[in-house]
């Protein structure tokens, strides 16, 4: 095999990335609005509520995904381009945000406490919720201003 091949059997299997059908994107709004409540009534009303909190924050994160990875009424290249601008973008950012906001809170911590605070990394769950909502918003940005 010369490069050429290997080059075009990468762009073949590239292109192979199956999206969901448009209708499990309502299926992820519906399910983020129920698992958004869930966790908003988890965490204020029941206060004792944490495997139920955890459980209702990662649907979040699954409604979110259905959200993302669902296609648009009409898919065409064009829109297959900004979905891969928005999840470039939402990379980018997501790595920006997990280095930068321990950083921040750290220092934050360390003024208003005036003493010695100490360094802790993100969760993961939040750099996710962050990078999918960066994505989401992004392709809506972007679809918006090309029509």
């Amino acid at each position: 095999m010369n490069i050429t091949q290997i080059c075009e059997n990468e762009q073949k299997s590239a292109n192979n990335f199956k999206l969901l059908p448009h209708s499990f994107k309502n299926i992820g709004f519906a399910g983020l609005i129920l698992s958004v409540l869930a966790v908003l009534f988890f965490r204020f009303v029941m206060i004792d509520a944490t495997t139920l909190l955890s459980v209702s924050s990662k649907l979040v994160l699954v409604s979110m995904l259905l959200i993302s990875i669902s296609k648009e009424k009409i898919e065409d290249e064009m829109i297959s381009e900004l979905r891969v601008k928005s999840y470039s973008f939402a990379f980018v950012m997501g790595v920006g945000y997990a280095l930068a906001m321990p950083l921040i809170d750290f220092l934050v911590d360390s003024v208003i406490q005036m003493k010695q605070s100490d360094y802790t990394d993100m969760s993961s769950g939040i750099v996710l919720w962050f990078m999918l909502f960066v994505q989401i918003a992004y392709f809506q940005l972007l679809k918006k201003l090309q029509s």
